[in-house]
């Protein structure tokens, strides 16, 4: 329909002499030494601060999606983390959604699953980041509390001129349709992907396209805008 619904947090690491480094430099860095926690946990209460004040200017902000990592979710504090923070910036837990990787989600699905419920029963939605790569079942996936697939943005790319990318994509469309999960297409950055996706139903679409990355500040600007028509 053309109307924003919601967000991706994403981050952005500024160094003095080296101008922005990308998340695919510094992430698994962070990962590998354990600065993921710290990090994890800044961004969580940085977006329901945001949102806090969002909320006081918008009649509905849509979801805001924050990505996380299986180092987080390990951690015996993680939820009662998340319940205090959402309760300190007075944000209900159904406007995050929490984007788990595809191999991220498979690493230790016996472990992960009871800790997805105790999420998925507080309110939080939960997705499958980078859909598509990974090495998920179906009969795994129907385990998880997922509410949504994120389609990963190598396939959308190609969708609309290769043959084998589109019908990966619109498999995935239709397999989430029919598991009653929303379907999320990444990496859209041309009206011939807005147009391919339409046409196979796919519920949302999330790229350049719709805009730049922007701040805090520019998103709620953009929704108030779209809440005066």
């Amino acid at each position: 329909s053309g109307l924003v619904m919601g967000a991706e947090a994403l981050l952005r690491w500024r160094l003095p002499g080296h101008g922005e480094i990308a998340p695919a430099q510094f992430i698994p860095l962070a990962e590998e030494s354990r600065l993921i926690l710290d990090i994890g946990a800044w961004v969580l209460n940085q977006v329901c601060s945001d949102y806090a004040v969002w909320q006081q200017q918008v009649a509905d902000p849509g979801l805001v999606a924050i990505n996380l990592s299986l180092k987080e979710l390990s951690q015996a504090s993680f939820i009662p983390r998340c319940r205090s923070v959402f309760e300190k910036h007075g944000v209900s837990p159904g406007r995050v959604e929490l984007e788990i990787t595809e191999t991220t989600l498979m690493l230790d699905a016996e472990r992960t699953l009871p800790l997805l419920d105790e999420l998925r029963a507080m309110g939080v939605h939960l997705s499958i980041d980078d859909f598509g790569t990974g090495y998920s079942s179906l009969s795994a996936l129907q385990q998880f509390p997922i509410g949504t697939l994120k389609i990963d943005q190598s396939f959308v790319r190609n969708a609309a001129t290769d043959p084998d990318d589109a019908t990966i994509v619109r498999t995935i469309i239709e397999m989430g349709r029919s598991l009653g999960m929303e379907v999320i297409a990444e990496g859209v950055e041309s009206v011939k992907h807005l147009e391919f996706l339409r046409s196979h139903n796919c519920h949302f679409a999330q790229g350049r396209l719709f805009g730049e990355p922007c701040l805090a500040g520019e998103l709620k600007a953009l929704m108030i805008r779209q809440e005066a028509g």
